[in-house]
């Protein structure tokens, strides 16, 4: 399994969804009572495909969507007064870009597509009035939000290992899980992200994110050619990414 579905051909310009679509794209559960899926399907929203490297969202513009990622993968990032992109996460299937403009209806953080990716683009008036005509979309955003906010915490703990390695294994971990589906685990992921990115948002180099892919290889625990990574030995790896200081001030302790 890769880091992304594979993405449909594209559809025809004037190509949209259904908010029943939505629900399903983001593992919602199917509504109850009055919101069946002929309702939820009066509401439907523009899909938008892109190339890779393609922008989706400026910093600094005005917030006028929100956008649910339908396909693909997209780098969240902030750029720095001397052009450094700090990366903030990476966007999947199911995930929703913007919401930290909501507050003051401007974009924070910029994202680029990181492949083909396609977005099903929530102008911000056609989406406040379909959150108050059908509740389950409303539940949508909030679980968008809350789901980015506990990512936002894994990283922070993923940065609170010493070890580079260490920050490495729960990526990897809390990269496959986000890929599995119920019916079957992800253990191979192929990396639509760059070392470089990746160690951007582990807070290393991007030399140490090569040399812990290489440690972890000579160790057993996965097994690296070129993007993509094989998850060898999960239950090691899971043992590993446990381990918040380097094995060398284990060994002196």
């Amino acid at each position: 399994m890769t880091t992304t579905c594979t993405p449909e051909k594209p559809e025809a310009p004037q190509a949209r969804c259904s908010a029943a679509d939505l629900l399903r794209w983001s593992g919602m559960p199917a509504p109850e009572g009055d919101e069946t899926d002929a309702m939820l399907d009066r509401h439907t929203f523009p899909v938008r495909w892109l190339e890779a490297g393609q922008p989706l969202v400026l910093e600094g513009t005005p917030l006028a969507s929100l956008y649910l990622v339908r396909s693909g993968t997209f780098k969240v990032f902030q750029t720095e007064r001397d052009g450094y992109e700090q990366v903030h996460a990476f966007a999947l299937q199911g995930d929703m870009l913007g919401l930290d403009g909501l507050h003051d209806e401007r974009h924070e953080t910029g994202a680029v597509a990181l492949e083909p990716s396609s977005v099903v683009v929530l102008a911000l008036k056609d989406w406040q009035r379909a959150m108050r005509e059908a509740p389950a979309l409303a539940r949508l955003q909030a679980r968008a939000a809350s789901l980015e906010l506990a990512r936002r915490g894994a990283t922070l703990h993923n940065m609170a290992a010493v070890a580079a390695e260490v920050r490495l294994a729960r990526f990897l971990l809390q990269l496959s899980a986000r890929l599995a589906s119920p019916e079957q685990p992800c253990s191979r992921i192929h990396l639509r992200m760059s070392r470089r990115e990746i160690a951007s948002l582990l807070g290393v180099s991007h030399e140490s994110v090569s040399r812990s892919l290489g440690l972890l290889s000579t160790e057993g625990l996965i097994r690296v050619k070129h993007r993509d990574v094989d998850l060898v030995d999960e239950p090691g790896l899971i043992a590993r990414q446990s381990t918040t200081r380097p094995e060398r001030d284990l060994a002196a302790s």
